[in-house]
């Protein structure tokens, strides 16, 4: 028998039809599962701003303002219970802000590990940002070792910043506190705390008064865009606290030696986010909201990294 006689038989056998014929009808009641195609964003058409991120942009527009000496950071630190304390516990499973509780404060302070961790960390990522095929924003890696001297004159608190190594006179000024905005983050190890201050620039005070206290910062600072992510071991050496009362006789209380380990996101270029913020009050397009996203995304990005 020819081939072309056997493939007439083959097309015409009706167990091959039937073959055939039920694979077709399967593919036709079980299709492939297919993906769901364009979606709106919502109902309305529009996507909701994140809702903490809209509450830290209402925070940072209200008290920014119009102030030319600006310090805008975020702390990563614990809530602490001042009844317990231990860290803070909510009924909350995600992070939230926090409002007004005189129960609670922040410690801007971490573990060891965790400084060691986050040291490892920045290291690695300035490595990574100096390779010829990173296309991002580079990342500048610099280690400073400053001496904090705070005075009280004229019921004014000064600090005075020297260089540790040649003594040099890095900045006097006096701070003000403008707003704190707290984040509690129960998934996380750390929480955030965003602070907004003004500092001053002061002449040089009578050196000749003795400080009320003296703070050593070993720091490394990585730069990028208009970021510095600022990690810091300060240690503040014994010092006199003065007695419990002006009247009262033997010698004065001391505060033992403290070191801690922080970790802050410092905006290193106010100017620029005062800018956009001019842009909103004039009702012209801006990236306000954009930078906030940014400056609350590296806050995030870190605490979810914590050991």
């Amino acid at each position: 028998m020819s081939d072309l006689n056997q493939r007439k038989r083959q097309r015409a056998d009706p167990e091959t039809e039937r073959r055939v014929s039920a694979a077709s009808i399967s593919a036709l009641m079980n299709p492939e599962p297919q993906g769901p195609g364009r979606m709106e964003a919502n109902i309305f058409g529009a996507r909701p701003a994140e809702d903490i991120v809209r509450v830290v942009a209402d925070f940072l527009y209200t008290h920014m303002k119009e102030r030319k000496n600006i310090e805008i950071e975020g702390k990563l630190g614990q809530f602490i219970d001042k009844r317990s304390g231990q860290r803070l516990s909510l009924p909350v499973i995600s992070e939230t802000v926090l409002g007004e509780d005189k129960n609670v404060r922040f410690e801007s302070n971490m573990t060891v590990q965790q400084h060691a961790m986050f040291n490892k960390l920045l290291n690695q990522r300035v490595d990574e940002t100096r390779r010829a095929e990173f296309r991002g924003s580079r990342i500048e890696y610099r280690h400073s070792r400053e001496v904090d001297h705070f005075y009280r004159i004229d019921n004014t608190r000064i600090r005075v910043t020297r260089d540790k190594e040649t003594q040099r006179v890095l900045g006097v000024i006096t701070k003000n506190k403008v707003a704190d905005l707290n984040i509690y983050s129960p998934r996380t190890k750390l929480d955030i705390r965003i602070t907004i201050n003004e500092e001053q620039p002061l002449e040089m005070p009578d050196t000749a008064a003795r400080p009320i206290l003296e703070r050593h910062k070993d720091r490394l600072s990585y730069k990028q865009d208009i970021w510095s992510f600022d990690l810091t071991q300060v240690v503040s050496p014994e010092h006199e606290v003065g007695p419990a009362n002006p009247y009262a006789t033997g010698p004065p209380r001391t505060a033992p030696a403290v070191t801690t380990h922080e970790l802050e996101v410092e905006v290193a270029r106010p100017e620029v986010w005062l800018a956009e913020r001019a842009k909103v009050a004039a009702n012209r397009p801006n990236s306000f909201h954009e930078i906030t996203h940014v400056f609350l995304g590296n806050l995030r990005a870190l605490v979810k990294r914590a050991i």
